[in-house]
C-alpha cells in the first residue's frame, strides 16, 4: 500500500522542526564562577553590565555567530556571587573543541567571570528548564573584615544561632512564598518547595545553605534577612511561620545585603541531588 505523502511545512514549522532536532546547531554546557560585585546581575539589560551579556559579547566574537545563545539555570540579583553556576551556550558556527572554548572564552571574559568548565550537551538540555534543584550559600561575618567585605554581610549583634535553626525548619516543605516575593513575582506561583535551610558556624562566620527546587526574586536574601532578625531577637519562629500563612511586607523590609550570597550549585542529577542533601544534613 502507498503511505501518504506527509503534510508541507511552512518554512517556520521547518525551522521549529530543524531547532527541535538540533539541526546543525551545537549547544555546550558551561560551569561558572563569577564576583557580581559590579555586574547587575546574571541577566542582560541594555543598559547595565551583567554576566549573561558578557558571556554573549565574548561567545559572538568567538564563534562569529550574532545568533549564538547564552542561558543560565536561574537569576542571580545585583551583586550576588556564584561559586558553580550552569549555563549553556549554543551556536550555528561550526563545531569547536571544549578545550579551545574554555581557554578563549576566559580570555575574552572580563577577570571578574571564570569559565570553570565547558562540555557539549545533547540539544534537548536547558540550563534553567533540565535543572532538579538548586543550592545557596549566604556568608555573615562575624567580625568587620578588611579582604571579605565583598563577600560577606557584618552583623554586629551576637546572634542566637539555636533560635535562628529553630526558624529555619519552617521552611523546610512546600510553602507560599508571597511574603517573600517581589510584586513582579506575583503574576506567577510564589509556591516554592524548599529541600533545606543548613546552618554553619565557626569562629569567623555563620553561612546558611538554602536548597529548593528554585527560587523567587531576593527570596533567599529575605529569608536571611529574617533569619538574622529572630538571631537578633526581633523575630519569634511563630512570626517567621505567620510570614507562611498570611501575606505580609515585613520580609521585604528585611532584605539581607547582596554582597554575602553565593550561588552554589545547580543539580541536574537526582543521585547527585540527594548526596548533597544528605551530606548536607550531616556537615
Amino acid at each position: 500500500m502507498k503511505k501518504a505523502a506527509a503534510p508541507k511545512q511552512a518554512p517556520a514549522e521547518q525551522k521549529a522542526a530543524v531547532a527541535t532536532a538540533g539541526g546543525n546547531r551545537h549547544k555546550y554546557r558551561l560551569n561558572l564562577e563569577y564576583d557580581g560585585t559590579s555586574f547587575s546581575g546574571w541577566q542582560k539589560q541594555d543598559d547595565a553590565k551583567s554576566i549573561q551579556g558578557s558571556l554573549l559579547s565574548a561567545g559572538i566574537t568567538l564563534f562569529e555567530d550574532q545568533g549564538l545563545d547564552v542561558q543560565g539555570c536561574g537569576r542571580t540579583d545585583a551583586g550576588v556571587h556564584a561559586l558553580n553556576y550552569t549555563a549553556h551556550l549554543e551556536s550555528a558556527n561550526g563545531k569547536i573543541p571544549p578545550q579551545i572554548i574554555l581557554r578563549k572564552l576566559n580570555d575574552l571574559l572580563p577577570p571578574a567571570i571564570v569559565v570553570l568548565g565547558v562540555e557539549p550537551c545533547q540539544p534537548r538540555f536547558h540550563a534553567r528548564h533540565s535543572c532538579l534543584g538548586r543550592s545557596y550559600l549566604y556568608q555573615i561575618a562575624h567580625r568587620k573584615t578588611a579582604f571579605q567585605k565583598k563577600y560577606v554581610w557584618w552583623v554586629k549583634e551576637q546572634l542566637n544561632v539555636k533560635a535562628m535553626a529553630e526558624a529555619a525548619e519552617l521552611f523546610t516543605g512546600m510553602h507560599d512564598y508571597t511574603s517573600f516575593a517581589e510584586k513582579q513575582e506575583l503574576k506567577k506561583s510564589t509556591q516554592v518547595l524548599v529541600k533545606g535551610v543548613y546552618i554553619y558556624e565557626d569562629p569567623e562566620m555563620l553561612r546558611l545553605r538554602v536548597v529548593g527546587s528554585h527560587f523567587l526574586w531576593k527570596m533567599v536574601r529575605r529569608m536571611a534577612g529574617v533569619l538574622v532578625e529572630v538571631g537578633k531577637g526581633n523575630l519569634t519562629p511563630e512570626q517567621v511561620a505567620g510570614f507562611l500563612e498570611t501575606a505580609s511586607a515585613a520580609p521585604s523590609r528585611l532584605t539581607a545585603p547582596p554582597s554575602g550570597l553565593f550561588f552554589e550549585k545547580a543539580f541536574y542529577d537526582q543521585r547527585e541531588f540527594d548526596q548533597f542533601l544528605a551530606a548536607a544534613e550531616e556537615a
